[in-house]
């Protein structure tokens, strides 16, 4: 994507609650086809909520970028073509116990749902 964000635009999808966040990323990976993560040298970066571990999912790579600082300095911004998130990724991640939060906050805060649920959200 090579769409850049403008500042405003990222200030303007962090005031967003949870929920329009959520909503925010669903529209915009189904126009753009994408999504992005957090991903190392050894691929992708699951977050350990206490309750489970999550893959965290947003709809532009500058969003991503924002994470990348502290822990997760070593991080970049990996791509997700969107229908091999819904054919593949998901049923795998299903299966294996993983959780997707989608959008967080810089805060963290995200809602957390099954990679099934969001693949549904986005076919």
């Amino acid at each position: 994507m090579s769409d850049a964000l403008t500042q405003e635009q990222i200030n303007a999808f962090y005031s967003l609650d949870s929920q329009g966040r959520y909503d925010h990323l669903v529209e915009a990976a189904k126009a753009n086809q994408a999504l992005y993560t957090l991903a190392d040298d050894q691929g992708c970066v699951l977050i350990n909520t206490g309750k489970e571990q999550c893959l965290l999912l947003w709809h532009h790579p500058i969003l991503v970028e924002n994470w990348i600082k502290d822990d997760y300095a070593n991080c970049h911004a990996m791509t997700i073509n969107l229908a091999d998130f819904v054919e593949k990724w998901a049923p795998g991640m299903t299966k294996d116990g993983f959780e997707v939060g989608v959008a967080p906050s810089l805060a963290g805060e995200a809602i957390v749902v099954s990679a099934e649920e969001l693949a549904a959200d986005l076919a």
